[in-house]
């Protein structure tokens, strides 16, 4: 299935993110924070804004880095589901040591780390290519209110 990335928030900036890497570097506390308790593979209807669309525009995770560590502010379930079927997979990073605003001088940590899990800077108008999985209600999503 090809999806679009949704617009970002105004200072998030879209990343392919190596998950492999990424998962090094995450906090394990943070990403047991996420409230269900099984996994399905499958999509939230939720986690798209036209889910019907020839190129449904997916919400990506969005996660910042503190002093090289990795944490969530959504996305937690997405994320865990997706390494099931992907390598990369594109994420907003919302602030390197400033959550939520991005500092004047982001500690060389977490420059270090968003290197070291960081294909590239990604353009919104890409493109991805995501397993085809069925899209369902999943319950309730915290994050968005639905």
């Amino acid at each position: 299935m090809k999806v679009k990335l949704s617009p970002p928030n105004a200072h998030d900036i879209h990343y392919l993110i190596d998950l492999p890497k990424f998962m090094e570097i995450v906090d394990q506390d943070d990403l047991a924070r996420r409230k269900s308790k099984t996994i399905r593979n499958a999509y939230h209807q939720y986690w798209f804004d036209d889910a019907d669309s020839a190129f449904p525009s997916f919400d990506s995770p969005v996660f910042y880095l503190d002093n090289g560590v990795a944490r969530f502010i959504n996305g937690r379930h997405r994320t865990l589901m997706l390494l099931r079927h992907l390598d990369c997979l594109p994420m907003a990073l919302a602030s390197l040591d400033g959550c939520p605003f991005m500092t004047d001088q982001p500690s060389s940590a977490s420059v270090s780390a968003l290197r070291e899990i960081s294909i590239r800077r990604i353009n919104n108008q890409e493109t991805f290519e995501f397993p085809c999985l069925p899209i369902v209600y999943l319950g309730f999503d915290q994050n968005i209110g639905k």
